[in-house]
């Protein structure tokens, strides 16, 4: 390029600044995390946590140093979880309630408050499986919302980010034949995630789901072999549902991270009658 070329060119990024070439931005360097304290200093309350996924967010959460505090409707699953949390070091308790009854919720809310915790995490996690469209719709979706307004709105109040995560299941987008029930609930419960996000993005009130494929243990704490499900062929630990409750309440992975509804199913929903038949399973 001869000079008299070069010299026209900066003169014109002089005229014009959009022609000039951006300086140089050094990327950021990677930042250290302590993996096992991501929640420190949070205050988390998970409903439906006496077993199976509710019972392991509780323990995760804990385990990440938040204040745990859980609900479940079965009095004797309430006491052995809360035997279960006071064994881990933090501050725990859980406590009974049916999440249907609005006299019930208020009372866990009361019950937090004359304890000085104020909620900066809400995990929806419970849900029922059922033909009975009215009781499936209270508790998986009218119930949460309930107390996800009164949580919400306190947040907002407060000024602080929070974060909700409600949990959801393949069948929000694929038919559940066992219990027709079930799949319109989880439907309702995917589109919730999507307009609350965008109502409390303005508050830093974050809103995100998890959708999980068959999530089963045996007695023994083992997976059962599901040969429907690609990658594996078995049912999902419950303790990896939990550890994506940690990702997306923690504001460390997922600060923007909202509106979104993760998938942790093995590849189940992907599953089709091609697949059937290169396993073999129609043969």
């Amino acid at each position: 390029m001869s000079l008299r070329t070069r010299l026209g060119a900066a003169v014109r990024a002089f005229q014009n600044p959009a022609l000039r070439q951006p300086a140089p931005i050094p990327p950021p360097e990677p930042t250290r995390v302590v993996v096992d304290r991501l929640l420190a200093g949070q205050t988390a309350l998970v409903t439906g946590a006496g077993r199976n996924i509710g019972r392991s967010i509780a323990r995760e959460l804990l385990a990440h140093g938040a204040a745990v505090y859980a609900t479940d409707v079965d009095p004797a699953a309430v006491e052995r979880l809360r035997g279960e949390l006071r064994e881990l070091p933090g501050t725990s308790d859980a406590l009974c309630a049916d999440i249907t009854k609005p006299e019930d919720t208020d009372r866990v809310l009361a019950t937090l408050a004359a304890a000085g915790a104020q909620v900066d995490l809400l995990v929806n996690n419970v849900g029922i499986v059922g033909d009975d469209l009215a009781a499936a719709f209270a508790t998986n979706v009218t119930g949460p919302m309930y107390l996800t307004d009164r949580i919400s709105a306190a947040m907002v109040e407060r000024g602080r980010p929070g974060s909700i995560v409600f949990l959801s299941s393949i069948h929000q987008e694929t038919v559940f034949t066992r219990a027709r029930a079930y799949a319109p609930t989880k439907a309702a419960v995917g589109m919730l995630v999507k307009q609350l996000a965008v109502q409390l993005a303005p508050h830093r009130v974050r809103v995100n789901g998890i959708a999980p494929g068959d999530v089963r243990e045996d007695e023994r704490g083992e997976v059962i072999r599901y040969p429907y499900t690609p990658l594996e062929g078995t049912s999902i630990r419950p303790q990896y549902v939990a550890r994506a409750v940690v990702y997306l309440a923690s504001e460390y992975f997922s600060r923007y991270t909202t509106g979104t509804v993760i998938t942790i199913d093995g590849g189940l929903s992907l599953f089709n009658y091609q697949c059937a038949f290169d396993a073999g399973l129609f043969l």
